[in-house]
Protein backbone atom coordinates (compact mmCIF):
# COMPACT_ATOMS: atom_id res chain seq x y z
CA UNK A 1 0.00 0.00 0.00
CA UNK A 2 3.08 2.40 0.89
CA UNK A 3 4.89 1.28 -1.83
CA UNK A 4 2.00 2.22 -4.49
CA UNK A 5 1.34 5.75 -2.20
CA UNK A 6 4.87 6.02 -3.22
CA UNK A 7 4.43 5.02 -6.80
CA UNK A 8 1.48 7.34 -6.86
CA UNK A 9 3.23 10.38 -5.41
CA UNK A 10 6.68 9.83 -7.85
CA UNK A 11 4.38 10.21 -10.85
CA UNK A 12 2.36 12.97 -9.73
CA UNK A 13 5.87 15.21 -9.05
CA UNK A 14 6.92 13.85 -12.08
CA UNK A 15 4.44 15.25 -14.50
CA UNK A 16 4.23 18.41 -12.04
CA UNK A 17 8.17 18.82 -12.95
CA UNK A 18 7.72 17.99 -16.85
CA UNK A 19 4.22 20.28 -16.83
CA UNK A 20 6.09 23.13 -15.48
CA UNK A 21 9.30 22.52 -17.80
CA UNK A 22 6.74 22.53 -21.10
CA UNK A 23 5.01 25.53 -19.49
CA UNK A 24 8.25 27.67 -19.13
CA UNK A 25 9.06 26.57 -22.92
CA UNK A 26 5.88 27.69 -23.94
CA UNK A 27 6.61 30.59 -22.91
CA UNK A 28 10.19 30.98 -23.87
CA UNK A 29 9.31 34.21 -25.68
CA UNK A 30 11.91 34.29 -28.85
CA UNK A 31 13.66 37.49 -30.01
CA UNK A 32 14.53 38.85 -33.35
CA UNK A 33 18.73 38.95 -34.00
CA UNK A 34 20.83 41.94 -34.45
CA UNK A 35 24.31 41.02 -36.41
CA UNK A 36 27.29 43.70 -35.87
CA UNK A 37 30.12 43.56 -38.06
CA UNK A 38 34.14 43.78 -37.39
CA UNK A 39 37.02 46.02 -38.51
CA UNK A 40 36.80 44.08 -42.14
CA UNK A 41 32.73 43.44 -42.12
CA UNK A 42 30.92 45.83 -42.63
CA UNK A 43 27.63 43.48 -43.44
CA UNK A 44 27.32 44.05 -47.26
CA UNK A 45 27.67 40.28 -47.56
CA UNK A 46 24.62 39.51 -45.72
CA UNK A 47 22.41 39.53 -48.66
CA UNK A 48 19.42 37.20 -48.99
CA UNK A 49 21.77 34.58 -50.70
CA UNK A 50 23.57 34.13 -47.68
CA UNK A 51 23.51 31.15 -45.27
CA UNK A 52 23.93 32.96 -42.57
CA UNK A 53 20.51 35.25 -43.65
CA UNK A 54 18.82 32.09 -44.39
CA UNK A 55 19.11 30.69 -41.20
CA UNK A 56 18.43 33.87 -38.94
CA UNK A 57 15.09 35.19 -40.92
CA UNK A 58 14.12 32.98 -44.20
CA UNK A 59 11.05 30.87 -43.70
CA UNK A 60 13.30 27.96 -44.28
CA UNK A 61 15.88 28.53 -42.67
CA UNK A 62 17.28 26.39 -39.29
CA UNK A 63 16.08 29.29 -36.81
CA UNK A 64 12.70 30.11 -38.21
CA UNK A 65 11.94 26.21 -38.60
CA UNK A 66 13.54 25.48 -35.11
CA UNK A 67 13.33 28.82 -32.55
CA UNK A 68 10.38 31.12 -33.89
CA UNK A 69 7.19 30.10 -33.91
CA UNK A 70 3.78 31.07 -35.41
CA UNK A 71 2.83 33.00 -32.50
CA UNK A 72 6.02 35.09 -32.54
CA UNK A 73 7.68 35.09 -35.88
CA UNK A 74 8.34 39.08 -36.72
CA UNK A 75 6.24 38.92 -39.77
CA UNK A 76 4.24 42.09 -39.82
CA UNK A 77 7.06 43.97 -41.83
CA UNK A 78 10.66 44.18 -42.47
CA UNK A 79 12.66 45.95 -39.31
CA UNK A 80 13.45 48.83 -41.33
CA UNK A 81 16.66 50.17 -38.33
CA UNK A 82 18.87 48.03 -39.71
CA UNK A 83 21.73 48.42 -42.64
CA UNK A 84 20.97 50.40 -45.54
CA UNK A 85 23.63 48.49 -48.09
CA UNK A 86 22.43 45.58 -47.91
CA UNK A 87 20.41 44.31 -50.71
CA UNK A 88 17.01 43.57 -48.52
CA UNK A 89 15.72 44.49 -45.13
CA UNK A 90 14.45 41.77 -42.96
CA UNK A 91 12.02 40.25 -40.75
CA UNK A 92 14.26 38.62 -37.73
CA UNK A 93 17.13 40.22 -38.53
CA UNK A 94 18.59 43.27 -38.10
CA UNK A 95 22.28 44.23 -39.18
CA UNK A 96 24.03 47.02 -37.79
CA UNK A 97 26.38 48.55 -39.96
CA UNK A 98 28.40 51.01 -37.67
CA UNK A 99 31.36 51.61 -40.43
CA UNK A 100 29.46 52.76 -43.60
CA UNK A 101 29.14 51.17 -46.97
CA UNK A 102 33.20 50.70 -46.87
CA UNK A 103 35.51 50.77 -44.26
CA UNK A 104 35.75 54.14 -42.53
CA UNK A 105 38.67 54.99 -40.23
CA UNK A 106 36.74 55.33 -36.86
CA UNK A 107 37.27 54.34 -33.31
CA UNK A 108 35.17 52.02 -31.63
CA UNK A 109 34.30 54.09 -29.12
CA UNK A 110 32.55 55.69 -31.93
CA UNK A 111 30.96 52.54 -33.07
CA UNK A 112 29.68 51.63 -29.95
CA UNK A 113 28.01 55.56 -29.84
CA UNK A 114 26.62 54.63 -32.87
CA UNK A 115 25.25 51.74 -31.65
CA UNK A 116 23.78 53.31 -29.12
CA UNK A 117 21.53 55.70 -31.01
CA UNK A 118 20.60 52.86 -33.32
CA UNK A 119 19.13 51.25 -30.44
CA UNK A 120 17.63 53.75 -28.15
CA UNK A 121 17.01 56.48 -30.91
CA UNK A 122 19.08 59.11 -29.05
CA UNK A 123 22.73 60.00 -28.89
CA UNK A 124 24.70 59.03 -25.17
CA UNK A 125 24.86 61.46 -22.81
CA UNK A 126 27.10 64.13 -24.20
CA UNK A 127 27.05 63.32 -27.25
CA UNK A 128 24.91 65.01 -30.19
CA UNK A 129 22.19 62.68 -32.04
CA UNK A 130 22.84 64.40 -35.83
CA UNK A 131 26.53 63.93 -35.58
CA UNK A 132 26.57 60.39 -34.90
CA UNK A 133 24.68 58.95 -37.43
CA UNK A 134 25.61 61.47 -39.89
CA UNK A 135 27.02 58.49 -42.56
CA UNK A 136 25.77 55.90 -44.88
CA UNK A 137 25.29 52.92 -42.85
CA UNK A 138 22.21 52.13 -41.38
CA UNK A 139 18.68 53.39 -41.07
CA UNK A 140 17.52 54.64 -37.53
CA UNK A 141 14.21 55.77 -37.56
CA UNK A 142 11.07 54.46 -40.04
CA UNK A 143 7.15 55.16 -39.80
CA UNK A 144 4.46 52.30 -39.63
CA UNK A 145 0.58 52.91 -40.31
CA UNK A 146 -1.82 52.60 -37.70
CA UNK A 147 -5.23 53.17 -38.80
CA UNK A 148 -4.03 54.84 -41.61
CA UNK A 149 -2.25 57.53 -38.95
CA UNK A 150 1.52 57.41 -39.65
CA UNK A 151 3.28 56.38 -36.17
CA UNK A 152 7.05 57.38 -36.54
CA UNK A 153 9.92 55.81 -34.37
CA UNK A 154 13.22 56.35 -33.93
CA UNK A 155 15.48 53.21 -32.92
CA UNK A 156 15.45 49.60 -33.32
CA UNK A 157 13.69 49.27 -29.66
CA UNK A 158 10.95 51.81 -30.81
CA UNK A 159 10.87 49.82 -33.66
CA UNK A 160 10.02 46.56 -32.07
CA UNK A 161 7.68 48.05 -30.01
CA UNK A 162 5.73 50.05 -32.10
CA UNK A 163 5.34 46.64 -34.38
CA UNK A 164 4.90 43.96 -31.74
CA UNK A 165 3.98 46.02 -28.25
CA UNK A 166 0.13 45.61 -26.65
CA UNK A 167 -0.65 48.21 -26.20
CA UNK A 168 1.68 51.52 -27.58
CA UNK A 169 1.31 55.40 -26.66
CA UNK A 170 2.04 58.21 -28.91
CA UNK A 171 2.37 61.46 -28.77
CA UNK A 172 3.18 64.61 -31.55
CA UNK A 173 6.55 65.67 -31.84
CA UNK A 174 7.46 67.92 -34.72
CA UNK A 175 4.89 67.30 -36.12
CA UNK A 176 4.95 63.38 -36.06
CA UNK A 177 3.16 60.89 -34.17
CA UNK A 178 6.42 59.92 -32.70
CA UNK A 179 6.38 56.40 -30.20
CA UNK A 180 6.62 56.80 -26.26
CA UNK A 181 8.55 54.12 -24.60
CA UNK A 182 7.58 55.73 -21.26
CA UNK A 183 4.51 57.60 -21.59
CA UNK A 184 3.48 60.49 -19.11
CA UNK A 185 0.30 61.54 -20.99
CA UNK A 186 -1.50 58.55 -21.92
CA UNK A 187 -4.06 59.73 -24.10
CA UNK A 188 -3.00 58.60 -27.20
CA UNK A 189 -2.48 54.65 -28.13
CA UNK A 190 -2.85 52.34 -30.36
CA UNK A 191 -3.42 48.44 -29.74
CA UNK A 192 -1.86 45.73 -32.00
CA UNK A 193 -4.32 43.05 -31.65
CA UNK A 194 -1.56 40.18 -32.12
CA UNK A 195 1.01 41.80 -29.93
CA UNK A 196 3.99 40.07 -28.14
CA UNK A 197 5.41 42.65 -25.17
CA UNK A 198 3.32 43.69 -22.38
CA UNK A 199 6.04 46.16 -21.74
CA UNK A 200 9.28 47.62 -23.74
CA UNK A 201 11.49 46.22 -20.96
CA UNK A 202 10.03 42.25 -22.65
CA UNK A 203 11.85 43.62 -25.74
CA UNK A 204 15.57 41.40 -25.88
CA UNK A 205 17.53 40.46 -29.12
CA UNK A 206 19.70 37.56 -29.74
CA UNK A 207 22.98 39.16 -31.09
CA UNK A 208 25.72 37.77 -33.48
CA UNK A 209 28.57 39.63 -33.07
CA UNK A 210 32.04 39.41 -35.41
CA UNK A 211 35.31 40.38 -34.12
CA UNK A 212 35.61 44.36 -33.03
CA UNK A 213 31.73 44.54 -33.30
CA UNK A 214 31.80 42.53 -30.31
CA UNK A 215 33.90 44.55 -28.57
CA UNK A 216 31.78 47.65 -29.33
CA UNK A 217 28.82 45.39 -28.35
CA UNK A 218 30.15 45.34 -24.45
CA UNK A 219 30.84 49.02 -24.30
CA UNK A 220 27.25 49.27 -25.19
CA UNK A 221 26.54 47.58 -22.55
CA UNK A 222 28.74 49.42 -20.30
CA UNK A 223 27.45 52.51 -21.27
CA UNK A 224 23.58 51.69 -20.97
CA UNK A 225 24.95 50.69 -17.60
CA UNK A 226 25.95 53.93 -16.89
CA UNK A 227 22.76 55.50 -17.66
CA UNK A 228 20.47 53.18 -16.37
CA UNK A 229 18.84 51.71 -19.40
CA UNK A 230 18.35 48.39 -20.27
CA UNK A 231 20.33 46.82 -22.73
CA UNK A 232 17.54 44.44 -24.19
CA UNK A 233 19.97 41.66 -24.55
CA UNK A 234 18.84 38.22 -24.29
CA UNK A 235 22.39 36.16 -25.61
CA UNK A 236 25.17 36.86 -27.26
CA UNK A 237 27.24 34.57 -29.74
CA UNK A 238 30.67 35.98 -30.67
CA UNK A 239 32.38 34.78 -33.47
CA UNK A 240 36.28 35.29 -33.31
CA UNK A 241 35.93 38.35 -30.87
CA UNK A 242 38.96 39.74 -29.57
CA UNK A 243 37.55 39.87 -25.81
CA UNK A 244 41.74 40.86 -24.34
CA UNK A 245 43.00 42.79 -27.46
CA UNK A 246 44.72 41.99 -30.73
CA UNK A 247 48.43 41.01 -30.35
CA UNK A 248 48.20 41.34 -33.78
CA UNK A 249 50.06 44.92 -33.07
CA UNK A 250 52.71 44.31 -31.70
CA UNK A 251 54.26 42.42 -34.48
CA UNK A 252 52.74 44.92 -37.03
CA UNK A 253 55.40 47.19 -37.99
CA UNK A 254 57.59 44.12 -38.65
CA UNK A 255 55.22 42.05 -40.43
CA UNK A 256 55.58 43.18 -44.05
CA UNK A 257 59.29 43.05 -44.47
CA UNK A 258 59.51 39.46 -42.79
CA UNK A 259 56.38 38.56 -45.42
CA UNK A 260 58.04 39.97 -48.51
CA UNK A 261 61.56 38.08 -47.56
CA UNK A 262 60.40 34.64 -47.46
CA UNK A 263 57.79 35.63 -50.71
CA UNK A 264 60.83 36.49 -52.54
CA UNK A 265 62.72 33.32 -51.48
CA UNK A 266 59.91 31.66 -52.91
CA UNK A 267 59.83 33.77 -55.75
CA UNK A 268 64.06 33.27 -56.89
CA UNK A 269 63.33 29.59 -56.10
CA UNK A 270 60.44 28.84 -58.34
CA UNK A 271 62.41 31.57 -60.95
CA UNK A 272 63.21 28.74 -63.54
CA UNK A 273 59.52 27.31 -63.18
CA UNK A 274 56.67 29.64 -63.02
CA UNK A 275 55.31 32.18 -65.18
CA UNK A 276 52.43 35.05 -63.93
CA UNK A 277 49.44 36.10 -66.10
CA UNK A 278 47.49 39.72 -65.56
CA UNK A 279 44.95 41.45 -67.42
CA UNK A 280 44.65 45.34 -68.33
CA UNK A 281 42.21 47.81 -68.04
CA UNK A 282 41.06 46.20 -72.06
CA UNK A 283 41.00 42.92 -71.18
CA UNK A 284 44.03 42.18 -72.91
CA UNK A 285 46.03 39.25 -71.02
CA UNK A 286 50.33 39.30 -70.52
CA UNK A 287 52.25 36.71 -69.45
CA UNK A 288 55.08 36.95 -67.96
CA UNK A 289 57.74 34.43 -66.20
CA UNK A 290 59.63 34.78 -62.99
CA UNK A 291 63.10 34.87 -65.24
CA UNK A 292 61.37 38.00 -67.37
CA UNK A 293 60.48 39.95 -64.27
CA UNK A 294 64.00 39.56 -62.75
CA UNK A 295 65.33 40.83 -66.11
CA UNK A 296 62.74 43.70 -66.44
CA UNK A 297 62.79 44.79 -63.06
CA UNK A 298 65.01 45.37 -59.72
CA UNK A 299 63.38 43.06 -57.59
CA UNK A 300 67.16 41.93 -56.76
CA UNK A 301 67.15 45.06 -54.67
CA UNK A 302 64.43 43.19 -52.15
CA UNK A 303 66.18 39.89 -52.32
CA UNK A 304 69.00 38.32 -49.75
CA UNK A 305 69.93 38.92 -46.49
CA UNK A 306 71.96 42.18 -47.33
CA UNK A 307 71.41 45.29 -45.45
CA UNK A 308 70.72 47.13 -48.37
CA UNK A 309 67.84 44.13 -49.15
CA UNK A 310 66.50 44.52 -45.92
CA UNK A 311 66.41 48.18 -45.87
CA UNK A 312 64.25 47.99 -49.60
CA UNK A 313 62.01 45.37 -47.62
CA UNK A 314 61.58 47.30 -44.34
CA UNK A 315 60.84 51.03 -46.78
CA UNK A 316 58.54 49.05 -48.59
CA UNK A 317 56.72 47.55 -45.66
CA UNK A 318 56.59 50.86 -43.68
CA UNK A 319 54.82 52.48 -46.87
CA UNK A 320 51.88 49.80 -47.36
CA UNK A 321 51.44 50.43 -43.81
CA UNK A 322 51.42 54.06 -43.96
CA UNK A 323 50.53 55.28 -47.63
CA UNK A 324 48.29 52.08 -49.29
CA UNK A 325 45.00 52.23 -48.05
CA UNK A 326 43.92 48.69 -46.97
CA UNK A 327 40.13 50.18 -47.90
CA UNK A 328 40.91 51.13 -51.11
CA UNK A 329 39.96 55.12 -50.18
CA UNK A 330 42.07 56.41 -47.40
CA UNK A 331 42.71 54.60 -44.62
CA UNK A 332 45.98 53.35 -43.90
CA UNK A 333 46.76 50.43 -41.10
CA UNK A 334 49.48 52.20 -39.47
CA UNK A 335 47.87 54.48 -36.67
CA UNK A 336 43.72 53.16 -37.16
CA UNK A 337 41.23 53.72 -34.97
CA UNK A 338 40.31 50.57 -34.54
CA UNK A 339 43.48 48.71 -34.53
CA UNK A 340 44.84 51.65 -31.52
CA UNK A 341 41.82 50.85 -29.49
CA UNK A 342 42.34 47.18 -29.72
CA UNK A 343 45.73 47.11 -28.23
CA UNK A 344 45.87 44.66 -25.24
CA UNK A 345 47.15 47.27 -23.40
CA UNK A 346 44.44 50.13 -23.88
CA UNK A 347 42.36 51.81 -22.09
CA UNK A 348 38.90 50.54 -23.57
CA UNK A 349 40.45 47.13 -23.56
CA UNK A 350 41.46 47.28 -19.52
CA UNK A 351 38.58 49.25 -18.73
CA UNK A 352 35.99 46.52 -20.24
CA UNK A 353 37.92 43.35 -18.51
CA UNK A 354 37.49 45.23 -15.24
CA UNK A 355 33.67 45.27 -16.10
CA UNK A 356 31.60 42.74 -14.97
CA UNK A 357 28.93 41.48 -17.66
CA UNK A 358 25.43 41.22 -16.63
CA UNK A 359 24.40 37.71 -15.20
CA UNK A 360 21.23 37.36 -16.41
CA UNK A 361 22.88 37.29 -20.23
CA UNK A 362 24.12 34.00 -21.82
CA UNK A 363 27.14 34.04 -24.01
CA UNK A 364 28.32 31.69 -26.93
CA UNK A 365 31.82 32.21 -27.91
CA UNK A 366 33.40 30.45 -31.17
CA UNK A 367 36.73 30.59 -30.91
CA UNK A 368 39.14 29.76 -34.14
CA UNK A 369 42.29 27.20 -33.74
CA UNK A 370 43.87 27.93 -37.19
CA UNK A 371 43.04 29.86 -40.27
CA UNK A 372 41.45 27.74 -43.05
CA UNK A 373 43.80 29.61 -45.86
CA UNK A 374 47.20 29.35 -46.25
CA UNK A 375 47.29 32.83 -46.53
CA UNK A 376 46.26 33.80 -43.61
CA UNK A 377 48.26 30.87 -41.58
CA UNK A 378 51.62 32.76 -43.38
CA UNK A 379 50.48 35.88 -41.73
CA UNK A 380 49.83 34.83 -38.67
CA UNK A 381 53.45 33.85 -38.72
CA UNK A 382 54.88 37.21 -39.07
CA UNK A 383 52.29 38.54 -36.42
CA UNK A 384 53.94 36.35 -34.31
CA UNK A 385 50.30 34.43 -33.46
CA UNK A 386 49.92 31.29 -31.76
CA UNK A 387 46.83 29.37 -32.26
CA UNK A 388 44.66 31.85 -34.56
CA UNK A 389 42.41 32.18 -37.60
CA UNK A 390 45.11 34.36 -39.29
CA UNK A 391 44.25 37.86 -37.17
CA UNK A 392 43.11 37.13 -33.38
CA UNK A 393 45.04 34.99 -31.76
CA UNK A 394 42.78 32.18 -30.22
CA UNK A 395 43.95 32.70 -26.39
CA UNK A 396 42.47 36.52 -26.82
CA UNK A 397 39.09 35.69 -27.26
CA UNK A 398 38.99 34.19 -23.88
CA UNK A 399 36.74 35.60 -21.25
CA UNK A 400 38.03 35.36 -18.56
CA UNK A 401 39.46 38.36 -17.79
CA UNK A 402 35.74 39.31 -16.88
CA UNK A 403 35.75 39.73 -13.38
CA UNK A 404 32.75 37.81 -12.64
CA UNK A 405 33.08 35.21 -15.34
CA UNK A 406 32.27 32.22 -13.39
CA UNK A 407 29.18 33.84 -12.52
CA UNK A 408 28.24 33.63 -16.29
CA UNK A 409 26.71 31.07 -18.06
CA UNK A 410 29.43 30.74 -21.22
CA UNK A 411 29.23 27.65 -23.48
CA UNK A 412 32.75 27.77 -25.94
CA UNK A 413 32.86 26.60 -29.58
CA UNK A 414 36.32 25.45 -30.65
CA UNK A 415 36.28 25.76 -34.39
CA UNK A 416 39.11 23.53 -35.88
CA UNK A 417 39.93 26.17 -39.07
CA UNK A 418 38.22 29.28 -40.49
CA UNK A 419 39.29 32.45 -41.56
CA UNK A 420 38.85 35.47 -39.18
CA UNK A 421 38.27 38.15 -42.25
CA UNK A 422 34.79 37.05 -45.10
CA UNK A 423 36.65 38.33 -48.34
CA UNK A 424 36.18 40.23 -50.52
CA UNK A 425 38.08 42.72 -47.97
CA UNK A 426 41.51 44.52 -48.27
CA UNK A 427 40.59 46.13 -51.53
CA UNK A 428 44.69 46.52 -52.94
CA UNK A 429 44.30 43.58 -52.83
CA UNK A 430 41.39 42.73 -55.26
CA UNK A 431 42.08 46.15 -57.16
CA UNK A 432 46.06 45.84 -57.67
CA UNK A 433 46.15 46.99 -61.06
CA UNK A 434 44.63 50.24 -59.62
CA UNK A 435 46.72 50.53 -56.34
CA UNK A 436 49.87 50.31 -58.56
CA UNK A 437 48.45 52.70 -61.03
CA UNK A 438 47.77 55.02 -57.94
CA UNK A 439 50.98 54.46 -56.03
CA UNK A 440 52.89 54.11 -59.23
CA UNK A 441 55.23 57.26 -58.29
CA UNK A 442 56.68 55.14 -55.47
CA UNK A 443 56.57 51.34 -57.15
CA UNK A 444 58.41 52.49 -59.89
CA UNK A 445 62.01 52.47 -57.46
CA UNK A 446 61.74 48.37 -58.20
CA UNK A 447 61.21 49.09 -62.53
CA UNK A 448 64.77 49.28 -64.91
CA UNK A 449 64.17 52.59 -66.82
CA UNK A 450 63.49 50.97 -70.04
CA UNK A 451 60.03 50.92 -70.59
CA UNK A 452 56.85 53.07 -70.67
CA UNK A 453 54.80 53.92 -68.14
CA UNK A 454 52.41 51.56 -69.60
CA UNK A 455 54.56 48.68 -69.23
CA UNK A 456 55.96 49.57 -66.23
CA UNK A 457 52.48 48.84 -64.76
CA UNK A 458 52.20 45.90 -66.60
CA UNK A 459 55.68 44.32 -64.89
CA UNK A 460 54.58 45.51 -61.62
CA UNK A 461 51.39 43.93 -61.73
CA UNK A 462 53.05 41.12 -62.55
CA UNK A 463 55.61 41.35 -60.32
CA UNK A 464 53.04 42.16 -57.03
CA UNK A 465 50.93 39.19 -58.26
CA UNK A 466 53.91 36.61 -58.03
CA UNK A 467 54.96 37.67 -54.69
CA UNK A 468 51.24 37.46 -53.82
CA UNK A 469 51.41 34.25 -54.98
CA UNK A 470 54.73 32.84 -53.55
CA UNK A 471 53.11 34.24 -50.51
CA UNK A 472 50.17 31.90 -50.22
CA UNK A 473 47.62 34.64 -51.55
CA UNK A 474 46.61 33.24 -54.72
CA UNK A 475 43.24 35.15 -55.20
CA UNK A 476 41.01 33.64 -57.42
CA UNK A 477 42.12 30.01 -55.68
CA UNK A 478 41.24 30.99 -52.90
CA UNK A 479 37.79 32.96 -53.24
CA UNK A 480 36.70 29.27 -55.15
CA UNK A 481 38.14 27.57 -52.36
CA UNK A 482 39.63 28.93 -48.90
CA UNK A 483 36.89 31.37 -48.54
CA UNK A 484 35.81 29.75 -45.35
CA UNK A 485 35.54 32.58 -42.16
CA UNK A 486 34.35 32.00 -38.80
CA UNK A 487 31.19 33.39 -40.03
CA UNK A 488 30.37 30.45 -42.54
CA UNK A 489 31.59 28.40 -39.90
CA UNK A 490 28.57 29.11 -37.47
CA UNK A 491 26.08 29.62 -40.73
CA UNK A 492 26.75 26.17 -41.26
CA UNK A 493 26.76 25.13 -37.26
CA UNK A 494 23.69 26.81 -35.90
CA UNK A 495 23.25 26.03 -32.05
CA UNK A 496 20.37 25.47 -30.20
CA UNK A 497 20.87 28.41 -27.27
CA UNK A 498 17.35 27.99 -26.22
CA UNK A 499 17.50 24.33 -24.73
CA UNK A 500 20.96 25.21 -23.15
Amino acid sequence: MKKNYRLKKSLIIYLFIVFQINFMFSNNMPYPFIYIPGMFDNGDLLTRDSLLVKNLNNPEGYYYKNYFSKKYEYNNSPLVCSSNIIDSKYNRLIVANLIGTYRTNISIWLMSDRFFALMHGHAPKYKFYKILINYEGNDFDGTIKINNIPIYFKGIIEEVWAKYGKKVYYKKSLNKNRVVINPVNKNNFYINQNGYFNDPSEIKFNFIVHSSGGIALRRFIQMCKKENLDNHINIIINLSVPQKGARLVYKLNNAFPLLLNDAMNNFWNNKESKTISITDKEGKTFNYSYNELIDKTKIEIIYGDSPKAKFYRKIIGNYILNKIPFDGHKRVLRGDPTLKDLHPGHRLIKTLNKEPMPNNIKIYNFRVKSAYAPMFKNLSKYLGLGENDGVVDFSDTGLDLIPNNRNLIIKDYIVKEANHIPFPYIKPIFELRETVSQYYGFLKILLKNNQSKQQGINLLHALLKAIMVEFGLDLEYLLENENYSVIDYFAENPIDFWDK
